[in-house]
This record gives C-alpha cells, sequence and structure tokens, in this order.
C-alpha cells in the first residue's frame, strides 16, 4: 500500500509514546504529527485534512470518547482508532461503536499497529468504490436527458474525448463521472484538473530539453492520468499556453493501454467558447460537444432529485426521513432552479438537517426560499443556499457550504463538489475561521 499520501495525527500526553509511533510509521512512508492534548489535536486538525488519528483513549484534558465524536462532526472521513490500556478495553469496544474504527492495546506492538492501520484504509477505500457513484449522472425520467444516456454512452465505448456545456448546476463533473465509470479504464486514475486563478498564482515554469513545460499544471495533471480519464473543468478560463497544450494532447495522443481520454466542461456557450478559444482548438471540440438541459420547468424530474437526494442526506446525516411535505413539493416544483442540481441538492440537505422528524414539514419553507430582498452587509442573501449562487466568489461559497454543513468538512466538500483536501486548502488560502 502507498503511504506517501496518508497523514497520521499521534494524541498522547507522553512524549515518549508519540516519537515511537512517529518514528515507526515515518519508517513505513506516512506523514506524521503529534499532540499532547485533545485541544491541540483539535487546532491541528482544523489546520490540516489528516487520514487517520491514533488517539489515546485517556487524557488530562479531555476524554477520547469526547474528541471522537468532534472529530466525527468536524470531518468524518477521518478515521480513529483508540490506544488503551488493558483494563480500557470495554471502554475501547465502546468506542468502535460511536465511531471509531478500531482499537489497540498498550504496549503497542508495531506490526500489529501496522495491520490495523492498513486495514482501517483498505475497508475505507471499498467503501469509497462502493459509494463514489452514489451521485452519479442520475437516470432522469424525461426525454431530454434519455438522449444524453446515449451521448455519454458513446463517448465512454469508443474512449472519446467530449467537450459538455451546460449552466451552472446542471451535472458536468457527474456527466464526466459516470463516462468514466462505464469507460474501459475503470482501474487507471480520473483525474480532475481546475487552474485556481482565484489564488492568483505565478507559474514557474522550467523548459526541459524535449521543449516541454515540465512544471505545467496541465501538463502534469496530464501525467497524472496516465491510461484513465482527465477531466478539464471550465476551458474558457484556460489561458493561450493551456489551450495549446491541450490542443496537442487531443491531437497527438496515440490509441493505446496509457490512453488518456479528456473530459472538458464549460459554463459558457457556444458563441462565447468561439470568443475565447483559440480557433483550431475551438472547431476541434465544438463538433460533438454534449448540452446539458436547465431543470427549469422540468416538474417530474424535480420531485425525482428531491426525493434522491433525501436518501442521499439520510445515509450522509444519518436521519430516517421518509417523505416530503406536499407542500414543500410544490414549492421546489415552482421556483427556478438558477443553479440546477447542485442547488436542489443543497436545498434538500439543508431541509433534512433543519427536519427532526420523519417527514420535512411545511414550516421551513421559509427558511428554504428566503425572500430575496434580505441581504447582509457584503451584498449575499442571508440564506446559505442562496449565497452559493454567487459563482465567482469562491470564499463566499466555502464560508456558506461549511454553515449549511454545520461545519462538518465532508458535507461541504460534497455540496461544493471538490475532495476535502482542496477544502483544507481553501480554507487555509483564504483564511476563514471555523468556531466549532
Amino acid at each position: 500500500m502507498d503511504n506517501t499520501n496518508k497523514n497520521i495525527l499521534v494524541i498522547d500526553d507522553n512524549l515518549t509514546v508519540c516519537l515511537m509511533l512517529k518514528s515507526w510509521l515515518r519508517k513505513k512512508g506516512f506523514s506524521v504529527d503529534t499532540a499532547a492534548s485533545v485541544k491541540e489535536a483539535k487546532q491541528k486538525v482544523k489546520e490540516q485534512p489528516f487520514d487517520l488519528i491514533l488517539s489515546d483513549i485517556r487524557m488530562p484534558d479531555a476524554d477520547g470518547f469526547s474528541f471522537l465524536s468532534w472529530v466525527k462532526k468536524y470531518d468524518s472521513d477521518i478515521l480513529v482508532i483508540m490506544m488503551t490500556g488493558y483494563a480500557d478495553i470495554e471502554s475501547a469496544v465502546e468506542s468502535m461503536k460511536s465511531g471509531a474504527v478500531d482499537y489497540i492495546s498498550k504496549p503497542i506492538e508495531p506490526e500489529q499497529l501496522f495491520k490495523k492501520i492498513d486495514e482501517a484504509f483498505i475497508r475505507q477505500e471499498r467503501m469509497l468504490k462502493q459509494t463514489r457513484f452514489l451521485d452519479i449522472f442520475i437516470k432522469f425520467p424525461d426525454e431530454e436527458y434519455k438522449k444524453l444516456y446515449t451521448q455519454f454512452d458513446q463517448a465512454a465505448e469508443n474512449n472519446q474525448h467530449r467537450l459538455i456545456i451546460g449552466d451552472p448546476g446542471t451535472g458536468k463533473l457527474s456527466g464526466a463521472r459516470y463516462i468514466y465509470e462505464k469507460g474501459t479504464h475503470l482501474s487507471n486514475p480520473f483525474v480532475i484538473f481546475d487552474d485556481d486563478k482565484s489564488a492568483n498564482r505565478v507559474n514557474s515554469y522550467r523548459t526541459s530539453s524535449n521543449g516541454r513545460d515540465e512544471k505545467s499544471p496541465l501538463m502534469r495533471k496530464f501525467r497524472e492520468a496516465k491510461g484513465g480519464l482527465l477531466y478539464i473543468r471550465e476551458i474558457a478560463y484556460l489561458d493561450i499556453n493551456q489551450q495549446d497544450e491541450l490542443l496537442n494532447i487531443l491531437t497527438r495522443q496515440k490509441k493505446g493501454d496509457d490512453f488518456i481520454q479528456v473530459i472538458m466542461s464549460s459554463d459558457v456557450g457556444k458563441d462565447e467558447l468561439q470568443k475565447r478559444l483559440i480557433p483550431k482548438l475551438y472547431n476541434l471540440i465544438i463538433q460533438n460537444c454534449i448540452i446539458l438541459p436547465t431543470l427549469k420547468d422540468k416538474t417530474e424530474v424535480v420531485i425525482f432529485l428531491a426525493h434522491h437526494f433525501l436518501q442521499f442526506a439520510n445515509a450522509t446525516l444519518n436521519k430516517q426521513i421518509e417523505s416530503i411535505d406536499p407542500a414543500v413539493e410544490m414549492r421546489l416544483t415552482e421556483y427556478g432552479w438558477p443553479e440546477n442540481i447542485q442547488e436542489l441538492k443543497n436545498c434538500i440537505i439543508k431541509a433534512a438537517l433543519l427536519t427532526e422528524g420523519k417527514i420535512i414539514p411545511e414550516s421551513i419553507i421559509p427558511e428554504l426560499f428566503v425572500d430575496k430582498t434580505k441581504v447582509n452587509n457584503r451584498g449575499l442573501l442571508l440564506n446559505p443556499i442562496e449565497g452559493l449562487r454567487k459563482e465567482y466568489y469562491e470564499k463566499e461559497k466555502i464560508m456558506e457550504a461549511l454553515e449549511l454543513a454545520k461545519g462538518n468538512k465532508t458535507m461541504a466538500a460534497s455540496i461544493l463538489n471538490i475532495d476535502r483536501k482542496t477544502l483544507y486548502n481553501k480554507i487555509k488560502l483564504y483564511n476563514i475561521f471555523i468556531n466549532n
């Protein structure tokens, strides 16, 4: 198992134990940090995305159960293994019912520890494979969408490059994932290129002897996707150099085991794309592009999706909501959904968070569809759903997603359609303070 990208936090008030475990784990290739108290551990978890935590069950400032509960609410993707003395075995077993993935008794045997860590990551990977495409492009009960499935299937079966055009939230990423899952390279990488212009990053390219830019972000992602699928978000915002690189990728690849399928997306339509892209690239990708429909006036699709996302919310939030009040359903179908599927998904997640019983009640409608004249001093709508419509205000979108998810990083990343490590990087980049 490749451990080079795995981050582990060791928590124990015994410095000797911390240093010993840190030494063992580093020799196995893990990146390791330590904390001597729960307070220090919480601060470190807020600052970086740990994959696994080894925590003593007894700490001077708090017990392992309260810390475990906090971790599961803050970032439910973090695995936790509890460390305990023989006298606390019963408590350790109980901790597994509260969300710990395993426990290990002191004194710790290194080989047993490595085995438990490997098993924890293997179980997590299997679960991710089972749920990775839970939110994949859903087969809606609508003729317009049925035509899309044919286009997606053709792209997947023939391993063809494709451009997907659609308004914000219409499912471009889900469409790319559908093509990946149905294609011939499921065992190879699915890689996303999303150049972050908001960070005002200056790329320092170094030209190699063969003339290629070794540090080009696009080329790095292309090589990372070897044999798999490269998804390029928002090609309209690629600079001239990146457009030229993309043109070379699309025209010079030879079909074979290492062939990389490229799926591109754009929020802007054909006319605007023609203005922004170099002619050769535009003419190449526009011929067989896939155009996604919006949710406007699609009553049956909206209801279908609302119930689909309710199941997703139940599984993610550990809820048992059985239905949606008819008045809420009616309001959902009357609304225009300018941010389409993603906005509807966020709305149902918020509804589930606000619901205590078995039915999403009519009483929460004002919370879901706030008066659009109510804005805060930043000019953003007070309702979190509305705030997410500010496409070019990335910091505000992240803050609103965190508020909507009540601070849970896994849920916030799902809302934003990014991975949790990217979310942590964005939080640090924009200096977003999280009070939990």
